[in-house]
């Protein structure tokens, strides 16, 4: 079946190597790290929002190091179950370490799976998922397949963003414009949609689950220390190698190696400018009884 909800890779399966674009390396993994930290308040609002609350059990998918897992945890507690689902073996050995060190360990599990492969007899209360969709070649068709793990009356809670804009600066900031644009150029390169938080609705739709509700929140920063300033170099950083192999140009005057994020700060205070990080968006839907 084909998804009209974003474009997606020509070949290979819905779970194929390249489908997650930013990869596995270390330097992926420590910009998941800054990523978790600068999502993390926002995330946990949409999960308490779609319902999932003290004694649940959740799937997670596409869990990486494990920090919507431990969100999860959080809200669930001791009483409650959180089952991660994630393809990367490294990953997996982090969020285990990661789980165990924050005193999880009793009621968080992680599975090394690709999504398409997953299997289980368990039947959760919630699926809950964090810039998971947006790498799949078809996405509806992975959300329908994962929704058959929860019960009914259960909760599908996914989480996505929309970095297309092109003016995310104000008073102007060409260095941070031009660092940002080339996050959804690269999307686009291979085939992924960049603006994919707003083909929520649509993509839910598609998998058979019934209309959801939708929140929208905005990332802005600015002032010495803006954690969006961390989420822009670190992204940067991690797929420069990708920009590259893609033919894609650097603009000019920018120039990515680790001195990036104090640069992207620089010229922002500098300007005394407001800018933009991605459009988080959140969309939950009950199952039927």
């Amino acid at each position: 079946m084909t998804n009209s909800t974003a474009p997606g890779p020509t070949s290979g399966t819905a779970q194929d190597e390249t489908a997650y674009l930013l990869g596995h390396s270390a330097l992926e993994h420590r910009r998941l790290l800054i990523q978790a930290s600068f999502l993390r308040p926002w995330t946990t609002r949409c999960l308490r929002a779609a319902g999932v609350t003290q004694g649940m059990s959740v799937l997670d998918i596409g869990s990486g190091l494990g920090d919507v897992a431990h969100i999860a945890a959080e809200i669930v507690g001791p009483g409650g179950r959180v089952v991660g689902v994630e393809r990367d073996p490294t990953a997996v050995e982090m969020a285990r370490r990661r789980t165990q060190s924050e005193g999880y360990s009793e009621y968080v599990a992680f599975e090394t799976a690709a999504l398409d492969e997953f299997e289980t007899t368990e039947r959760f209360d919630a699926l809950v998922g964090r810039f998971v969709l947006i790498f799949q070649a078809d996405p509806a068709a992975v959300l329908r397949q994962l929704s058959h793990f929860v019960r009914p009356g259960g909760v599908v809670v996914m989480h996505e963003m929309d970095f297309e804009a092109t003016d995310v600066s104000q008073p102007v900031c060409p260095l941070w414009n031009d660092c940002y644009a080339l996050l959804a150029e690269l999307f686009k390169t291979r085939g992924l949609a960049p603006d994919f938080g707003r083909r929520l609705t649509r993509t839910l739709l598609d998998a058979g689950l019934p209309w959801p509700d939708i929140d929208m929140a905005g990332t802005p920063g600015g002032k010495p220390g803006s954690t969006v300033f961390h989420w822009l170099g670190s992204a940067l950083l991690a797929v420069a190698p990708l920009l590259d192999q893609a033919g894609i140009e650097l603009p000019e005057g920018v120039v990515i190696d680790e001195s990036l994020t104090g640069r992207l700060e620089h010229a922002a205070l500098a300007q005394r400018s407001q800018v933009q990080g991605p459009i988080l968006h959140g969309a939950w839907t009950r199952l039927p009884l």
